[in-house]
């Protein structure tokens, strides 16, 4: 009996301190108002291949984020992706595989392959630097290996990136668009801002 009270009482004080450590969730004025979508605003390539994006998300069911509620593990699609790339391994970034598989994907365009080495470096500072990315997640169903922080905080950050670094040639100039760079810059995540 005082083992499973002990037991019990490691299960609470794990799930507080990884949900007092996670990355903070949007708020819900990241999506209210938007008068245009990213890709309305910035015509970016593809970082990832569409056949590898589809099978992620076809073996990651995706789960929405609800604005203003904290989550319990990071985002098992962005973390397929990286692994896939062989990008993340053992809750652990690799810039340098990230920078291949990244400028391959960008080897056809002029405009986003001279930003890429720079963007990956500052993320990859930024996600290892930010100890709410090595929180540990908990999985929301018994069973299942719960995913990290790490690969959704580093890709969100380089899609962020990219979007305020959108080369002129690419870029639709309109002041909805230049809210979208405005409400990024104040920490709503690329994602939500996909309309």
């Amino acid at each position: 009996m005082a083992t499973s009270a002990v037991s019990t009482l490691v299960v609470i004080l794990l799930l507080i301190r990884s949900s007092t450590a996670q990355p903070k969730p949007d708020d819900t004025s990241c999506i209210e108002g938007n008068q245009k979508k990213i890709l309305d605003c910035c015509r970016m390539p593809l970082l990832v291949s569409q056949g590898v994006v589809a099978r992620c998300m076809m073996e990651n069911p995706m789960t929405l984020a609800v604005p203003g509620v904290q989550r319990m593990e990071g985002c098992c699609i962005a973390q397929c992706l990286l692994t896939t790339l062989n990008a993340f391994s053992n809750n652990t970034i690799d810039k340098e595989a990230a920078k291949r598989a990244f400028a391959q994907s960008l080897s056809l365009d002029a405009y986003f392959i001279p930003l890429i080495n720079a963007v990956v470096d500052e993320c990859y500072n930024l996600v290892n630097n930010n100890a709410a990315y090595k929180a540990v997640p908990v999985a929301p169903k018994p069973g299942r290996k719960a995913c990290s922080f790490a690969p959704e905080g580093f890709l969100n950050c380089v899609k962020t990136k990219l979007f305020q670094l959108c080369p002129v040639a690419v870029w639709t100039k309109n002041p909805a668009c230049d809210r979208l760079k405005q409400k990024l810059a104040f920490g709503c995540s690329f994602d939500s801002l996909m309309g």
